[in-house]
């Protein structure tokens, strides 16, 4: 048993009309890649690929597909240890609150 709070009793922005969809992405991105060497180049290229914000455009979509479309996490408005949150999951503790001077 925990001691979640009652949904119930805080604000939900359930977000109406809206829904989230993913799609898996095959394709082609060419770059130029300034290097002394072939190998240089394909270090620099790995270097690349293994970076978290990739940062590059798709030039050409191979291959697109749905994997699935939901319904987003209604967010909640809480205080929680003394800071103004949305969240879409409550925790022991947060407290219900109002909108702010920036709405919801």
């Amino acid at each position: 048993m925990t001691d979640l709070p009652n949904k119930a009793d805080f604000i939900a922005d359930e977000r109406p009309g809206e829904y989230e969809a993913t799609f898996e992405v095959r394709g082609t991105i060419r770059v130029t890649i300034k290097a002394e060497s072939l190998q240089e180049a394909e270090a620099k290229a790995e270097v690349m690929a293994e970076d978290d914000e990739f940062g590059l455009e798709l030039d050409e979509a191979d291959e697109v597909s749905v994997n699935w479309v939901s319904r987003p996490l209604p967010m909640f408005l809480v205080t929680r240890d003394g800071r103004k949150m949305k969240v879409s999951r409550l925790q022991p503790g947060d407290v219900p609150r109002q909108p702010d001077e920036r709405g919801f």
